[in-house]
């Protein structure tokens, strides 16, 4: 006897959409089979899939938990984000340790884990590993230890040098260098936040000049040729090193042509979007409280949005995250200018669904390409796939079962589950909704409920990225 079937349903991965029944034993997926083939072995839970597609659990590969930059920014907890991401079909999510000034790489690994474990987490999550500022040279030859270790993804900032309310991030290209060739070497990825912080500093000064502070011009202090600049830097750096290069939350169309251009010459860059940069116009920093809309890089035009769902549907643009960073709404609203406006976005929940009413429902993105984006891909960028990502005997059985015709409309304070005080997609509807959210064969949320176990969260270890 299984413990879980899930039956007549479309059965979704990153090739194929296929009308297969799911048999889960010992939370792993025991196995494929044809509509009714396991009816004969029995279950002890059963859930009827019909009309629904079944898709692999959600990989969100950009979180930031207990993580705080400054006084303002000061996220949520991971046992609040992880539960809000199950609501949304997210089942892995992937946060950050940091390394801050002469803070040891292995150690502020360690400590994020240890501190993650003790708060017993939901789901399960991996782990990135950032370094920030002019850290010590020693931290480049402990990125070996940290790949065996599970841990083989490596962030660095080209921007926030100092500013109110981000400041110490930058790091050289020197340094980001020195990492590129250590991961290249052992079996890493580099990943990088792209903007150019001499063209920003430029671009503030100028606007203090002309008496145009205010946070709401903050797409001319930080323009598209901002990222499009540390983009094509970090493509050079990749290139000449030979590292794998993540490129986090791209936003500019030039940003997304460099990239495409820079694949053609055999540079392995691989490319995030989130869904906010896909759908907030800049025009809302502009509405009450329009700090609220500020992440960084900032919403672009139009004509930037149009570009990345185009690289969303050719594959230009490979994963799609959230980059949640919850901050309470107080905080959020202290900035008024554009160099100490506060960024951060409450968006795990929300992730899964408004991709797919956005993109699948509203612009015809096939679900081989949501599949991709929003969980295998990122699974195989970050070594967890096999395990995560993908629906196939012996991978965990992290499985949502996604109504493609359910109409749901966000409420704060009714059915928005993070710790978050407030939400952009508050009174937001989408067409397509997570109606079953399973965890390594633990249903843990059925119709917008918690029906699962408590802190079953545990730690995954990351292997070499796969090439896409």
């Amino acid at each position: 006897m299984y413990d879980l079937i899930i039956k007549n349903g479309l059965v979704a991965n990153e090739h194929d959409v296929l009308p297969f029944d799911v048999a889960v034993k010992d939370e792993k997926i025991a196995a494929l089979g044809v509509r009714g083939q396991f009816d004969g072995v029995g279950a002890e839970k059963v859930i009827d899939a019909a009309g629904k597609y079944v898709v692999p659990g959600g990989v969100d590969a950009h979180v930031h938990y207990d993580l705080a930059v400054s006084e303002a920014m000061t996220a949520q907890t991971p046992v609040g984000g992880s539960r809000a991401g199950l609501y949304g079909g997210t089942t892995t999510y992937i946060d950050f340790s940091m390394a801050t000034g002469d803070q040891d790489l292995l150690g502020s690994i360690q400590d994020k884990i240890a501190t993650t474990d003790k708060q017993d987490p939901h789901s399960d999550y991996a782990l990135h590993a950032i370094m920030t500022g002019e850290w010590p040279h020693s931290n480049a030859e402990q990125i070996k230890d940290a790949i065996s270790g599970g841990v083989v993804s490596f962030k660095f900032f080209t921007a926030f040098r100092g500013s109110p309310t981000i400041g110490g991030l930058m790091s050289d290209d020197g340094r980001i260098y020195e990492a590129m060739l250590e991961t290249e070497k052992h079996g890493g990825i580099t990943m990088v936040h792209c903007e150019d912080e001499c063209i920003i500093d430029t671009s503030v000064r100028r606007l203090y000049r002309e008496g145009r502070e205010q946070f709401w011009n903050i797409g001319e202090a930080r323009p598209a040729l901002a990222e499009e600049a540390a983009v094509r830097r970090m493509l050079l750096l990749s290139k000449r090193t030979g590292s794998p290069l993540y490129i986090v939350h791209v936003s500019a169309k030039e940003s997304v042509e460099a990239i495409v251009e820079a694949r053609t010459h055999g540079v392995d860059v691989f490319a995030e979007v989130l869904h906010p940069n896909l759908v907030f116009d800049p025009e809302l920093y502009k509405s009450p409280h329009g700090q609220r809309y500020m992440n960084y890089p900032p919403n672009k035009s139009i004509d930037h949005r149009d570009a990345l769902w185009d690289a969303c549907a050719n594959g230009s643009l490979h994963t799609m995250a959230s980059d949640d960073f919850t901050i309470p709404l107080d905080n959020k609203l202290a900035g008024d200018t554009v160099d100490n406006v506060t960024g951060g976005t409450n968006s795990v929940e929300t992730r899964m669904s408004v991709f797919w009413s956005e993109g699948v429902a509203k612009r015809n993105l096939a679900v081989t390409r949501f599949v991709d984006m929003t969980a295998a891909a990122p699974a195989k960028l970050f070594g967890i796939y096999g395990t995560k990502g993908v629906i196939r005997p012996g991978a965990d059985a992290d499985i949502v079962v996604f109504d493609p015709d359910r109409k749901h409309t966000y409420k704060q304070g009714e059915n928005l589950h993070s710790e978050c005080d407030y939400s952009n997609w508050d009174s937001w509807e989408v067409n397509g909704f997570p109606e079953t959210t399973i965890l390594r064969g633990h249903v843990m949320v059925h119709d917008d409920q918690w029906v699962g176990p408590e802190g079953i969260g545990r730690f995954v270890k990351g292997s070499s990225p796969e090439n896409l």
